[in-house]
């Protein structure tokens, strides 16, 4: 083991994901009390009640000063721009494909159910605008990813470590949900399933595709991008046909797949791989 990695595991035993939860909840209770009083807007199409969606990089950065200094910050704001990481270049498709693949079998289902479904917005508007969402996915990758993943995978297996993660993000998301008014209590239990099954898939590519935080943001980025082809009026609002009852079962046969051929422990040794071209675990 290189000096580098020894000090990436002792600041990984530092590395407290209660503390992580406390500061992140803590931090986004005001937000929440306040844009429930309050209905602005901090910018167009997103209220003050959805500023804890940067919170988990809040949280993460509060910590890592505190236990690894300039120096920790340094390297976790290096990671943003990683994508060299990224080996072998075949994980690009899961990258790319997998929820916009997800997204259309939704969209075939629920069309074949007789759902009518608008034609999508292919415009370089829709696209551009939907780019600056790009950098928001950092406000929750920098924590989710970057602070919390790595020293969960420490201590249990990657497929429980994912799990974990994902309740914690579907957690924070449920308040604005609420807040929103927009959604029925068994529409936000299915999302959250899927939240959660969707986080498995995350950590699935990242164990396999180098460990890169910006491949992370990348596949964040695209979870909602096909969506971005019907837009609404604010980034927490679904587009009207979507049922995450079907996304939830999608993921959930997907992630079963995932844990069968590659492992529960650690999501990146596949099954069927060549005598001696197996992966290790990263």
């Amino acid at each position: 083991m290189t000096e580098s990695n020894d000090k990436n595991t002792l600041n990984f035993r530092k590395r407290s994901l209660l503390n992580f939860c406390i500061l992140l909840f803590g931090l986004s209770i005001p937000f929440w009390v306040l844009g429930a009083i309050y209905d602005e807007q901090v910018i167009p199409g997103f209220k003050l009640f959805q500023l804890p969606l940067g919170m988990p990089m809040v949280a993460a950065l509060i910590l890592i000063y505190k236990e690894s200094g300039r120096d920790g910050l340094i390297a976790l704001f290096k990671r943003t721009y990683d994508l060299r990481k990224i080996k072998p270049k075949i994980w690009y498709l899961p990258l790319l494909l997998l929820f916009p693949g997800i997204g259309f079998l939704h969209n075939w289902i629920v069309n074949s159910y007789g759902t009518s479904i608008p034609a999508p917005d292919f415009s370089i508007i829709t696209f551009l605008g939907y780019s600056i969402v790009f950098l928001m996915t950092y406000g929750e990758e920098l924590g989710l990813t970057g602070y919390a993943i790595d020293p969960m995978q420490k201590r249990y297996s990657a497929l429980t470590s994912a799990i974990i993660v994902g309740m914690i993000w579907a957690g924070y998301h449920i308040p604005g949900f609420i807040i929103s008014g927009y959604y029925s209590s068994e529409w936000i239990f299915w999302h959250a399933l899927y939240t959660i099954a969707a986080r498995v898939l995350f950590v699935w590519v990242y164990n396999n595709s180098g460990k890169s935080l910006f491949s992370m943001a990348l596949l964040h980025w695209m979870l909602g991008l096909f969506w971005s082809l019907w837009p609404q009026d604010n980034l927490q609002r679904a587009v009207p046909f979507y049922d995450p009852r079907i996304c939830a079962l999608l993921a959930i046969f997907c992630v079963a797949v995932v844990a069968f051929l590659w492992g529960p422990k650690t999501l990146a040794k596949f099954r069927y791989a060549p005598s001696g071209n197996v992966n290790e675990e990263r």
